[in-house]
């Protein structure tokens, strides 16, 4: 692993000081393909450069690598400010630089003023400023003037959903998003995590978006492989996908099928900070104040804007406009001295003319020459707009309006994207101008193919190609499949050395019933799972691919129903005490009302859509409205658990709904109890550490699920706030035989030595009941009992 570390190369104006009288350091969060790099860069150096100041630059590469980097980081950061070369002072980019930098002030930083920028989380930024050598700018989040603009423009949408990822960032949108809902009360708000998603769900889940929906596209370029996107390929993706308004609260796919939104202009936000900086030179940081307000501005897509046929006059003053169409004097306004030349010219000519005079060959000349320079211009504007200028093939927006005027139902054609595997690791390694070079290198290559076969290509994406294959329907065993494989793997000479790349390809092929359109979609899903199994491959979109797709969307449909029609019911499992052989207490489990749609089918599609917590919600209402009707019927209560899912830790409100409604139907908290999987217990998040703790406020206990199905050290059950452990049934299954079940005898023994009771899960059969008694277990839970039952049943359940 390497930290990259450079004097950034300067192109253009403001030119590097011609006396250096301050060297800094800035330290960036990311990487210098992170969206707001190079728009950071620009403020920093209209700043720096006119005051004297030149600046070094080391990457943390926070957001591709995690938190298992910082320790490395230090290291070499520490080696670094060892040496020659010493620093005045610090900028600091962004929350994981700034918690860096706090950290290790003292040891690496002592006395040195650090300025901030781009602090997503207030409270750091807040603390931060109360230090007196540091000072900076909060990073204004823009998301509730950007939903205040979508609503006014599209009143009739009423659900918002949000695309974040799980990083600082992305977790700051997140909370933003879901503590609006009580100002927009009338729309229904959903989130996707992308963290939590392949990127093969991703694409799915946008392209089924509901109808009435807007998508608010945030912090997000992280999946749940933890690949990490370039901002200019996760906008592919979900333009590509989502079939909804887009709006977006940061700088980023303006022009690129983003609809438009409100954002900071991060260029005079770090100009601001460079001008901090300065000062804190010539002065004192504790003088500086702590800004916590950037101005904003308001984008909008013309074209997008005219497709959905929006009121321009809703939109505030001062609004930028993308692919709007150039009037006469917008698009040759650059020509006019020219036309003018030529204009006077002509006037010249018929004057002299008329007059029996001769033109002078130098003015036939000049005026072929205008007529020349005014078609060039017309030639290279059209280029500009039809074609990617790196890679000299169509882009993205002209290859979709070849496809879709081009190819019908009916046509015979198939579309291929390519996808350079681990693109990412070439940037890094060789530079993105040798990067560019060695795609420059693959489309050379692939050109030769396109234009013998009258095939189209276009760039796509950062490192994703398309190619359009007339008259072809591909399998996996084409002659066409394996010249493309051919011309990928061929080695890239790299002067004295040679690299070999390779690519993750997915195809679709027309069926006579797929719009063309839909082919791009389904065969960015089938190369996302050409990643998924192992890269190198090729995916051809097929029935089966298709058969879960539409298997998915009728679930979804279900799901959507019930959440409206009251389609989910509890069955509840009795716990049985295993000296006593009495009901202890039961595991509510949610159904569809639905027949046929089982557990195993529509919680996953659940999670994946983001609509986890809607049942979470509905099956905690539904146990806790049963509590109640138990006890008005007189009968004995005992304590019941329901289940939490990970993605339920973005409802910041369900700890709040479970306590209204535990007081509105006055059921004390120890009959709830709340089952959490093992994995989220060790996650350590501040968000989940916060939601146990105020379940422990509350007096509810935690039940830790599916105990022994992933991690080894038992160490963490000493500090975890775990009331209750479930063994898991495939320990029970694999252990709980002779010769083995020593194991599960010591565990038990183990649990009573923590002070932890134990629910053995999975308990099917008698001699298996006899080993656990004998061994003192607590509870038995299974179907040597019962299986899970309705209400009426379960409360008057005894053991025969």
């Amino acid at each position: 692993m390497r930290f990259i570390t450079t004097g950034i190369e300067k192109n253009g104006k403001p030119h590097p000081p011609a006396e250096l009288y301050h060297r800094v350091l800035f330290i960036s969060s990311y990487d210098p393909i992170y969206f707001t790099y190079d728009a950071q860069v620009r403020g920093l150096e209209k700043a720096l450069y006119p005051n004297g100041i030149e600046y070094d630059v080391v990457y943390m590469y926070s957001e591709a690598r995690g938190e298992a980097s910082i320790d490395l980081f230090y290291d070499f950061l520490k080696k670094r400010l060892s040496g020659a070369k010493k620093y005045e002072a610090i900028l600091l980019g962004d929350d994981v630089a700034l918690e860096f930098a706090i950290k290790y002030q003292d040891e690496l930083f002592p006395k040195i003023p650090m300025v901030f920028f781009g602090v997503n989380d207030y409270q750091l930024a807040k603390q931060a400023s109360e230090n007196p050598y540091i000072t900076g700018l909060y990073e204004n989040n823009y998301l509730e003037e950007t939903i205040n603009l979508a609503v006014k423009l599209f009143p009739e949408r009423k659900t918002l959903i949000g695309l974040h990822d799980h990083s600082v960032a992305g977790r700051e949108d997140i909370e933003v998003f879901w503590s609006l809902r009580e100002k927009f009360k009338d729309y229904a708000f959903v989130d996707l995590d992308a963290s939590l998603l392949s990127q093969n769900d991703l694409v799915f889940l946008l392209a089924e978006l509901p109808s009435d929906s807007m998508l608010f596209y945030m912090t997000c370029y992280s999946d749940k492989q933890s690949n990490v996107y370039s901002m200019l390929a996760r906008t592919g993706t979900i333009v590509r996908s989502a079939k909804v308004p887009i709006f977006r609260n940061y700088i980023g796919g303006e022009g690129d099928g983003i609809l438009g939104g409100i954002h900071m202009n991060f260029e005079e936000h770090c100009e601001n900070a460079g001008n901090m900086l300065v000062k804190a030179l010539k002065g004192s940081v504790s003088e500086i104040p702590f800004v916590d307000y950037t101005s904003s501005s308001t984008s909008v897509d013309y074209s997008l804007m005219k497709s959905f046929n929006l009121n321009f006059s809703l939109l505030p003053e001062g609004t930028v406009f993308y692919n709007k169409p150039d009037s006469f004097v917008d698009h040759y306004g650059k020509l006019f001295p020219s036309l003018i030349m030529l204009f006077i010219t002509l006037v010249v000519f018929l004057i002299y003319s008329k007059l029996g005079k001769t033109i002078s060959l130098s003015y036939i000349s000049e005026l072929k020459e205008s007529q020349k320079n005014l078609i060039a211009s017309q030639e290279q504007l059209r280029y500009q707009a039809e074609y990617d200028e790196v890679l000299d093939v169509y882009n993205r927006r002209t290859i979709t309006e070849w496809l879709r005027n081009t190819m019908y139902e009916k046509s015979i054609y198939s579309v291929v994207i390519i996808d350079i595997d681990d693109f990412k690791m070439l940037n890094e390694n060789y530079g993105h101008s040798m990067a560019d070079s060695i795609l420059q290198y693959l489309v050379a290559l692939l050109k030769g193919m396109v234009e013998e076969g009258g095939w189209k290509m276009a760039r796509f994406g950062g490192d994703e190609l398309l190619v359009v294959i007339p008259d072809e329907i591909l399998t996996m065993e084409s002659n066409i499949v394996q010249m493309l494989f051919a011309a990928i793997r061929a080695p890239i000479p790299l002067g004295d050395e040679t690299l070999a790349i390779t690519a993750s390809m997915g195809a679709s092929c027309a069926d006579g019933i797929t719009p063309p359109e839909q082919h791009i979609i389904n065969a960015e899903t089938a190369m996302y799972e050409a990643k998924i199994r192992g890269k190198n491959g090729i995916v051809i979109y097929d029935d089966k691919m298709k058969e879960k797709a539409l298997e998915e969307i009728r679930i979804k449909e279900k799901l959507q129903s019930a959440f409206d029609n009251d389609g989910f019911f509890m069955l509840y499992q009795p716990q049985i005490d295993v000296q006593t052989k009495q009901v202890s207490g039961y595991e509510a489990l949610v159904r569809m009302k639905e027949p046929g749609i089982y557990p195993g089918q529509f919680i996953p599609v659940a999670e994946r859509s983001g609509w986890i917590w809607k049942i979470g919600r509905i099956t905690t209402e539904l146990v806790i409205k049963q509590l109640a009707e138990w006890r008005n019927q007189g009968k004995m209560l005992h304590p019941v658990s329901v289940n939490f899912s990970s993605n339920q830790l973005n409802d910041h409100g369900y700890v709040d709904f479970v306590e209204d409604l535990l007081k509105k139907y006055n059921i004390p908290p120890q009959y709830l109890e709340i089952e959490i999987t093992e994995g989220l217990f060790l996650e350590k998040s501040a968000l989940a550490d916060d939601i146990f703790k105020r379940f422990k406020n509350l007096g509810i206990r935690l039940l830790m699920d599916d105990f022994g199905t992933g991690y080894s050290s038992l160490g963490y059950l000493t500090y975890i706030p775990v009331d209750v452990i479930k063994l898991d049934k495939s320990l029970v299954d694999t252990y709980l035989v002779d010769g083995k079940d020593s194991f599960i005898k010591n565990i038990i023994h183990l649990m009573h030595d923590l002070d932890k009771d134990m629910i053995i899960e999975g308990v099917e059969e008698e001699h298996q009941f006899r080993k656990l008694r004998e061994f003192g277990a607590d509870t038995i839970q299974g179907y040597f009992f019962s299986k899970p039952i309705p209400a009426a049943e379960a409360i008057d359940f005894q053991v025969v």
